[in-house]
This record gives C-alpha cells, sequence and structure tokens, in this order.
C-alpha cells in the first residue's frame, strides 16, 4: 500500500507516506501477521489447535479493514465481514479437504461428507443473510446493486454462491447415498463435483479480487 499511495517501489519504505498508512491499517496488519505467524507455528510444531485462531485472526483483518471501513457508519459491519469471510474460507477449502485420496476408503470419505454437510446445514445459510446485508450496506440500496458495476458484481458473487450450493445440495442428496451404496461411483462422482466446487470458487474469487480493487462501492 506504501508502494502504490507513495508512487512505486522506490518508495515502499518512504516514511512520509507510511507513518498515516500504518496508523489507518496497522490492526488489519496486524491481524494478517498474527495468523501468519500461528500458521507457520502450526507447522513447524504438532499443535492443530493453533490452525482455529490463526484462522480467526486472518478473517478478523478483513473486518478491520476494507470497504467496510469505509462506511460512514460502520456498526456491525466489519464484524459481519470477519464472519462471512471465516465462513466462506471453510467452504472454499472443502473440495480440497474431502478430495477422495487412495490412502481413504469410502467409509472415510462418506463419513467425511457427512460431518461437513452437518456443518455446512447451519453455516452456509449465515454465510448467504450476511453476503446479502452486506451487498445491501455496501452498494447503498438494491437499486445500486443492479445499476452499479460494484454491486453487480457482488450480484454475480452470489449467484455464483447459488450454483455451489446447488452442488453442495447434489452431493448431500445423492453422492452421500453413492458412497454407501457404490463405493466406485461414488467416489468418481464425488471427484466430478469437487471439480466443478473448486472452478465455481475460482470464479467467486476473482469476482472478489475485482470488486475489491478495479471497483467499489459508490462506483457507477
Amino acid at each position: 500500500m506504501n508502494a502504490q499511495l507513495a508512487g512505486g517501489l522506490s518508495a515502499a519504505f518512504s516514511p512520509d507516506t507510511f507513518s498515516w498508512i500504518w496508523t489507518a491499517n496497522r490492526y488489519q496488519a496486524m491481524a494478517y501477521l498474527a495468523g501468519g505467524g500461528l500458521i507457520a507455528a502450526s507447522s513447524l510444531v504438532p499443535l492443530k489447535y493453533l490452525k482455529l485462531p490463526a484462522a480467526i485472526f486472518i478473517a478478523a483483518g478483513f473486518g478491520l479493514g476494507g470497504h467496510t471501513q469505509g462506511l460512514d457508519m460502520p456498526g456491525l459491519a466489519p464484524w459481519f465481514a470477519s464472519g462471512h469471510v471465516l465462513i466462506a474460507g471453510f467452504w472454499i477449502v472443502a473440495p480440497f479437504t474431502l478430495w477422495p485420496r487412495a490412502s481413504l476408503d469410502a467409509d472415510l470419505v462418506h463419513f467425511r461428507m457427512e460431518r461437513f454437510s452437518k456443518i455446512a446445514l447451519w453455516c452456509v445459510p449465515i454465510l448467504f443473510v450476511s453476503g446479502i446485508w452486506l451487498a445491501l450496506r455496501l452498494a447503498g440500496s438494491g437499486e445500486a446493486i443492479l445499476s452499479s458495476s460494484y454491486g453487480q458484481l457482488l450480484l454475480t458473487k452470489l449467484l455464483l454462491a447459488t450454483l455451489a450450493l446447488a452442488i453442495g445440495a447434489w452431493n448431500k442428496l445423492r453422492i452421500t447415498q453413492l458412497l454407501k451404496n457404490d463405493a466406485p461411483s461414488g467416489v468418481a462422482s464425488l471427484k466430478r463435483s469437487l471439480g466443478a466446487d473448486i472452478l465455481v470458487f475460482a470464479g467467486i474469487l476473482l469476482v472478489i479480487a475485482a470488486a475489491t480493487t478495479l471497483t467499489g462501492p459508490g462506483a457507477v
């Protein structure tokens, strides 16, 4: 940020701009540093419980900066943004954690699918509600969502998330039964389904990147 606002990489450590950039973004930066430090620590020592606070710190960083902090009255918006990111992260990594590997038998894959479905049943509705509420707060109104480039990107994100939800529903209703009754077909179908999920989530991340860098609240 210092390089961008100061005029280039040669000014990345310019104290003239860094003093006020750090003041405005220090809490977000410290949250990311704390989360990254805990991730590094969890990879060096066998302490799995470090991963949860790492995820919480990183998710909190999204609420400590960004568009919600630019609102005239942020209120609960930063909290909703952090919770939204935490649940979205849980959902987006699911295709990788659920991907059937040769070392796992079909019963264990089925168990993981069932466990994920039970958690997602509660988390994903919260994700959608918080996402819609944040979109309305950031865009300003339902009309702005439809008419502004920023709102249209948020709407595209919502449509892609709905597609991912439909794929998840197919996994729960159809593929979990296939894993139980016809393991080889279930595993093959699960790989195709999770592959589609990965493509959809990649699209969501690209849309979010465009919404947060190429445009923003108030953009036409």
